[in-house]
């Protein structure tokens, strides 16, 4: 190449590196926006310049700002130099309007067209609030900040005040509700709106009210979040509020001791007890910057990328300090290491998790909060202090936790659509044995179904939601508007809403009473004040010291109602029922059998208060001194260890039956497992007569008195299901004769009662009395 053309080639270079700088750099806009707090306007949001720019937004812009899922607020955009090109700066109350939280990624929307100008505003100002003293006041502030949207709360001269109605028309304050019920938000841009925005002009009419929002109007808009709403966990509430609030807002005082603040905190408890709930509402609570983590959000097929978004992730919440970094099910996202859960990715993102929980330092207001209802599959190296420092039980609620739980779902209903007082509520809570929140929730739903199939039936009293399929739904819109929930509704759901713990192992609620029972009237007191009583009297129990009764053992002769009085016990008392069947228990692969057993227990406890019924239980737990198999002796030891073993065994009750007593293994019968003997005898007269009443009850029958009691007489002796058998026997040579009869006649009795056999013989009785006596348990 010549000197000439190497000098030319060289020119063109310089030449094109000078236009390359002297054009402006392309601003990459941000997909997403960080929510960030600013302390200014209270409906502006405050953007880099460069950034609106790019975008194609100016100074005094309306924009949408919305989630990436979900209705969205409208500000007004101001520019300044904010510290990142993709943060936006949101004030607390469009923050609030929105549902947005901090560290929330946002999207921004230039509106298309400008808002309309509101004619009239309507807003709600405390009861003993005087409107004049704050007319002028709201007046100037809603001036100040222009667009208006309904759901909006301000400060107005130390005053809330939210804006609950606005209308475009003029209309009488008893007409704003109507006027805005058939507006259906017409417009494609107020249907991503949590409400329809407006403009306030100086001629705009304010007027005053006491009454809240009606979120039947503007359904978008979302509900106030705070731990306040949550029923039943107070004491979780507070020990969460103690935990997080102090490291977050008060590091020094730790500091000021020289010891570290609590890093984290893990919530455990079994599924549908609030735990999520919890985390959402702390979130919104804390006022913090909030990053979450789940496993799809952060997991990436390539190598290394799951590590470095965790890594980021807890780089923003250092940067963006106070913040709080919530981890949802997180033993699906730190299994242990080494299980049979945990690959090579988990394993490597269990490693970086506890690399950045421990290099948080000690000056950071970080604070990492997990749930999970498995605990003891998250890796141990997460659990101890200095990581997750506490962890937090969310139990099953008790009576008391239910009925709160149930108070603040109904409240949510308006006064005019519920009609329940305080003691019906506290009726329901007591009847809703092993119930989680999540479970209540579900059962007010139903409720609420029962009360609109009601309606629509005309019928005073709840229909099953499935008939609401044979109903005219035609007239839904003429539904009567004053129905409303009452108790029975509630109480017809629980045949459909069933507690989460028993829905694996759900059985058929025996429909026995104990009417059903002849006779054997003290066995029915003192099985109810076993059972009963604990639940009655808790309080006395742990005042005393006292631990209410394990386990009953029902014992007796074939035939003589100990299933039924099972049947019956888990009927009236309402508790949670799990009928166990011995066959069912043993399987050929080694370990399974315990683990049944292991199961079975596990549910009650998660079910509590709950019977487990064992029936023949001695065909379950024969005594070791017999040559046993491997299995059985495995299953008997499993059997004594959950009875009465390390783990407390609480609000969960073992009845048993057996006709041979003497089989069981003397451990099973001793103090402090199956507590109480029972025996439970031969029918006396009173009570064959009365089986031969229920039996018979729908026989005709001459002289059925008389017939009754020569009957009860020639059945001395015979068990319950001989006398039953009886009047079958003899129903059933009333129709061999003719097949269209409802008529028995007293020689088919005598013909039937030939051909039972009495089954009790007196060895039999002598064997139960020597048991009786041997036992020393007996009640």
């Amino acid at each position: 190449m010549s000197s000439k053309t190497k000098k030319k080639s060289a020119g063109a270079d310089l030449k094109s590196q000078t236009d390359a700088a002297a054009q402006p750099k392309k601003i990459k806009i941000p997909k997403l926006f960080i929510a960030r707090p600013t302390l200014t306007k209270q409906t502006s949001v405050y953007l880099q310049p460069q950034i609106a720019e790019a975008m194609e937004l100016n100074k005094g812009s309306f924009v949408t700002i919305s989630k990436e899922s979900g209705p969205g607020v409208v500000a007004i955009l101001e520019l300044e130099e904010v510290e990142e090109s993709n943060v936006l700066r949101i004030p607390k109350r469009l923050r609030d309007l929105g549902g947005i939280l901090l560290g929330d990624r946002l999207q921004i929307t230039k509106r298309s067209s400008q808002p309309l100008y509101a004619k009239q505003v309507v807003v709600q100002i405390p009861e003993n609030q005087n409107w004049e003293d704050l007319n002028n006041a709201v007046k100037k502030t809603f001036g100040e900040i222009g667009v208006l949207q309904a759901g909006l709360t301000l400060e107005v001269k130390g005053v809330t005040v939210t804006i609950t109605h606005i209308s475009d028309a003029d209309t009488s304050i008893d007409d704003v509700t109507t006027k805005l019920s058939n507006m259906s938000l017409e417009s494609s841009a107020d249907m991503a709106l949590v409400s329809p925005v407006f403009l306030f002009h100086s001629s705009s009419s304010i007027s005053s009210t006491t009454q809240a929002i009606d979120y039947s109007i503007y359904p978008r808009i979302p509900r106030p979040t705070s731990l306040d709403h949550v029923g039943g966990l107070k004491k979780p509430i507070s020990l969460l509020r103690s935990t997080v609030n102090l490291p977050l807002h008060h590091p020094t005082l730790f500091s000021d001791f020289g010891i570290s603040p609590p890093r984290g905190i893990l919530l455990h408890g079994p599924p549908g007890t609030g735990k999520t709930l919890l985390l959402r509402c702390m979130a919104h609570e804390s006022g913090a910057h909030v990053l979450m983590i789940n496993g799809p959000s952060v997991v990436s097929k390539y190598l290394g990328e799951t590590e470095n978004a965790i890594r980021d992730l807890f780089a923003e919440a250092v940067k963006y300090q106070p913040s709080i970094i919530i981890m949802d099910e997180i033993d699906s996202l730190a299994p242990k290491r080494g299980s049979d859960d945990a690959g090579e990715t988990e394993s490597r993102v269990v490693a970086t998790l506890l690399t950045m929980m421990d290099g948080m330092g000690d000056s950071g207001r970080v604070v990492v909060v997990g749930a999970t209802n498995r605990p003891n599959l998250i890796d141990p190296a997460l659990r101890r202090p200095g990581r997750f420092d506490q962890e937090v039980e969310i139990g099953i609620p008790d009576v008391e936790a239910r009925a709160d739980i149930l108070a603040k779902q109904l409240a949510r209903m308006k006064s005019e659509k519920c009609n329940l007082l305080e003691s019906d509520i506290k009726e329901v809570a007591s009847k809703t044995h092993g119930y989680v929140g999540a479970d209540l929730a579900a059962l007010c739903r139903e409720g609420v179904m029962k009360t609109i199939a009601r309606g629509l039936s005309g019928l005073s009293a709840p229909i099953h939601v499935g008939a609401i399929a044979s109903l005219d739904l035609s007239n839904i819109e003429h539904l009567d508007s004053s129905i409303k929930v009452e108790k029975a509704d509630l109480e017809a759901a629980f045949v459909d809403v069933r507690p989460s713990a028993m829905r694996e192992i759900f059985l058929e609620m025996p429909k026995v009473s104990w009417d059903d029972i002849g006779g054997q009237h003290e066995l029915k007191q003192k099985l109810t004040e076993v059972v009963q009583l604990p639940l009655e009297a808790s309080e006395t129990f742990r005042t005393l010291g006292i631990s209410a009764p394990k386990g009953v053992l029902l014992y007796g002769p074939p035939g003589c109602s100990k299933t039924l009085t099972a049947k019956a016990l888990a009927s009236e008392s309402g508790l949670n029922f799990l009928a166990v069947k011995g066959p069912e228990i043993f399987n050929k692969y080694v370990g399974e059998s315990e683990r049944t057993i292991r199961e079975i227990f596990r549910k009650a406890r998660a079910a509590a208060p709950s019977i487990i019924f064992f029936d023949e239980i001695d065909a379950l737990a024969s005594s070791r001194e017999e040559a046993l198999t491997l299995a059985a002796q495995h299953v008997l030891t499993s059997l004594l260890n959950e009875i009465d073993g390390v783990e407390e065994l609480n609000g969960v009750v073992i009845v048993a039956a057996t006709n041979r007593p003497t089989e069981i293994d003397a451990a099973l019968l001793r103090p402090g497992r199956l507590d109480r003997h029972i025996y439970v005898a031969p029918p006396d007269k009173e009570a064959r007569l009365h089986i031969l009443n229920r039996k018979c009850g729908k026989f005709e029958i001459d002289n059925s008195e008389a017939l009754f009691e020569r009957l009860a007489q020639a059945t001395d002796g015979c068990s319950g299901a001989e006398v039953a058998l009886l009047c079958q026997e003899a129903g059933l040579a009333a129709i061999m004769e003719n097949k269209q009869t409802r008529k028995v006649e007293e020689r088919h009795f005598d013909h039937a009662l030939l051909s039972i056999s009495k089954g009790i013989t007196p060895d039999m009785l002598e064997y139960y009395k020597e048991f009786s006596q041997r036992s020393g348990l007996t009640m």
